[in-house]
């Protein structure tokens, strides 16, 4: 592994990257980039800047191979603190900043158009105009969205859940550490055809291998990045009889449709004096709509979907994305890589290592893991693959 320099976390516009001796980011197709970072406090940091309920802010910068990297991020409590007569050591978990907005904001409004003009909107309303979010796939799923008084992360999910491209495929929501704070919306389709390489132009996936040494690898350093001390295969075909029967791999149906009835209302024998209401959205809100032309259209909500069966073969689609879990683990650092991204793996060199579980597969998540080494912040990552 190699090291980084100019490395740097502020917390609280204070430099303490001096008492940090290992950290770890972690960026999933999931979510937001979170991360934890292990301080060995000898001067009594901890009292003086971290204030009880305030927002404290970290950020954190550094160079690998001539690509600098710079994310804003904020301390989300402390752990396993442990007190000394030499000072503390403890942990501090980091969050994304959009979690907060996300979390605080309230939503109640009206949204129409397609996934990605609906989610635009849901963005800008949520964090305004200095959070950048990346449309990288059209999405044809459209519709009507009536968000009565919900939190915003609750109605942006609603939103990727629901959502699928030109091709017919979910979409995603996520962050990339290299792209330092900037969320990307991205489908299935785009994602398998997004291969990573470092070489401009060249859409040849980049190869994770075995840390064979050759004479290739021997000459330079650009030979040792992306090799690999350890492949964890986490799951191959797990579960086969449970998938098969939620028609992951698709079924023959019939779908009937049936007429609408009257609700019945069953007492319970048991009756709590807490009374539970629930209501179903309107079907006036979807009646008509008067355009500006003055014609007249029906529009429909966002969450109806053409048929329940496509809508049931979207879910699928992503759940058999990771039917085959792969576990790259002390990758000697890829500069520039992401999740999101495809690449080439080659987990063995002769008949015996050789795996038909080799290939081509999606980088679902990445720990970037940072330990202290004799003075020089050493750099590695566990890379988690996927693919169908």
């Amino acid at each position: 592994m190699f090291s980084i320099s100019n490395f740097k976390v502020e917390i609280d516009t204070t430099d303490i990257s001096a008492m940090v001796t290992s950290m770890n980011l972690y960026e999933s197709i999931h979510g937001n980039v979170k991360g934890t970072i292990h301080i060995e406090d000898k001067l009594n940091f901890f009292d003086h800047f971290f204030r009880g309920i305030a927002m404290t802010p970290v950020k954190i910068s550094y160079t690998y191979f001539d690509e600098h990297l710079e994310i804003d991020l904020y301390a989300d409590g402390v752990t396993d603190q442990n007190i000394t007569k030499m000072g503390k050591s403890y942990n501090v978990i980091l969050s994304s900043l959009l979690n907060l907005n996300a979390a605080t904001t309230r939503i109640c409004n009206v949204y129409s158009g397609t996934s990605n003009d609906i989610l635009a909107s849901l963005w800008k309303e949520t964090h305004g105009e200095a959070a950048i979010l990346m449309l990288d796939s059209d999405t044809t799923s459209n519709g009507k969205y009536v968000v009565p008084n919900l939190s915003a992360g609750e109605c942006i999910q609603a939103v990727v859940n629901s959502s699928y491209d030109v091709d017919n495929t979910g979409m995603f929501l996520y962050q990339r550490l290299a792209d330092q704070g900037i969320t990307r919306f991205t489908s299935v389709d785009t994602m398998v055809n997004n291969p990573f390489n470092p070489i401009a132009n060249d859409r040849q996936p980049f190869v994770i291998r075995n840390e064979e040494i050759t004479l290739e690898s021997a000459l330079g350093v650009n030979g040792t990045i992306g090799t690999c001390s350890r492949f964890t295969l986490k799951e191959y075909n797990k579960d086969f009889i449970s998938k098969l029967s939620a028609g992951m791999w698709g079924q023959k149906v019939t779908q009937i449709a049936l007429d609408e009835t009257t609700n019945e209302v069953h007492n319970k024998k048991e009756v709590t004096d807490i009374e539970i209401t629930k209501f179903s959205l309107s079907k006036n809100l979807y009646s008509y709509e008067i355009g500006t032309d003055g014609d007249i259209s029906s529009p429909k909500s966002l969450f109806t979907p053409e048929s329940i069966v496509s809508e049931e073969i979207l879910v699928n689609m992503k759940y058999r994305l990771f039917n085959t879990n792969l576990l790259a683990n002390g990758v000697v650092a890829i500069p520039g890589i992401g999740c999101g991204m495809t690449v080439e793996v080659n987990q063995g060199s002769n008949n015996i290592s050789a795996t038909k579980t080799d290939g081509t597969y999606l980088v679902a998540n990445i720990n970037h893991l940072y330990n202290m080494e004799d003075g020089e912040m050493e750099y590695s990552q566990n890379l988690g693959l996927v693919r169908e």
